[in-house]
């Protein structure tokens, strides 16, 4: 069969997403392009590798043979480029990495615990923050790359983004907290807020009462400490937006729960950020290859099925 690398590497995203318009967005590529590659690689190999839903495509089984072999290939690739960068003897020396609490989870942890094994010469420094916070770090040189969250309609402008996945988003109280039936956000106005950031353009908060024409409630208190917020909730009527991977946290799930909401929370976005994809250095480049190849293999997996919103 005479399938190219780039032909796999569609093959892997569509895989991943679960959406041809998604890998679309992820790859910078529009849809024809995307649908005329896999309509090659059916020709190259004489058989449909696709099933289409009204939820999105799916790999048949003559798909899942050929992504088997492509991810064996991607990481062979990538393996060879380790061992030609110590051929070259290019300086691996550090990579500092900011990310948000959110985008921390699955995928980025399993990263992190890979790159330092196979790059234990690297010295790696992580650094949390919020995502404004990671810009910041990012435009003063004191980060190589960021993995943040990023509401949509969010500005990141002047900088190289690359989106991973999308986590859904859901309201947070503590146990007590008097509303135990589906409400709306109309009616929870009245309560105290928890807001990650404050009011602005990167603040998901905001952005999802000006979705429905609301005000923000009159009450906020801006922390970017989930364990602080946790606790606050538990011992008050406080809520709170997370998104869907916060309760996954060890300590969070006891004495909080999401509330049922009538409104449809907009998604959050998970990507890479630096400032200038061409500039990333041997290290930072590793990384990210490593994160993308954790994150696709993520998605296929049950533990990603209630958390990240497809298509």
């Amino acid at each position: 069969m005479k399938i190219k690398l780039n032909q796999l590497d569609i093959l892997l995203e569509v895989a991943a997403q679960g959406s041809i318009g998604k890998a679309a967005k992820a790859l910078n590529l529009t849809q024809p392009a995307i649908s005329k590659t896999i309509q090659e690689m059916e020709a190259e190999i004489g058989m449909p590798i696709l099933q289409r839903s009204s939820r999105g495509v799916t790999l048949n089984e003559y798909g899942q043979v050929l992504l088997r072999h492509a991810r064996d290939i991607d990481r062979s690739l990538h393996q060879a480029r380790d061992e030609i960068d110590h051929l070259l003897g290019k300086a691996m020396r550090q990579l500092r990495v900011g990310f948000t609490a959110a985008a921390s989870y699955g995928p980025f942890t399993q990263t992190m615990i890979q790159y330092q094994a196979r790059f234990p010469g690297v010295k790696l420094v992580a650094m949390e923050g919020r995502p404004q916070q990671m810009r910041d770090a990012l435009e003063n040189q004191r980060l190589d790359l960021a993995v943040i969250t990023a509401a949509s309609g969010t500005s990141l402008s002047g900088m190289y983004y690359e989106v991973l996945y999308a986590l859904s988003n859901t309201v947070i109280a503590g146990e007590r907290h008097p509303i135990t039936h589906t409400t709306t956000l109309k009616n929870l106005m009245s309560y105290p807020w928890l807001d990650w950031d404050e009011p602005g353009e990167h603040s998901i908060l905001t952005q999802v009462f000006r979705r429905y024409n609301l005000p923000l409630p009159e009450n906020i208190v801006h922390c970017s400490s989930p364990w602080i917020m946790a606790r606050m909730m538990e011992q008050a009527d406080m809520v709170s937006l997370w998104t869907s991977v916060r309760l996954r946290f060890p300590g969070y799930n006891v004495n909080l729960r999401p509330l049922a909401l009538r409104e449809v929370l907009p998604a959050t976005s998970i990507g890479i950020l630096c400032p200038n994809i061409g500039r990333l250095s041997t290290a930072g480049h590793a990384f990210m290859e490593m994160l993308r190849i954790n994150s696709r293999d993520w998605l296929q997996d049950s533990d990603a099925l209630e958390m990240v919103v497809r298509g």
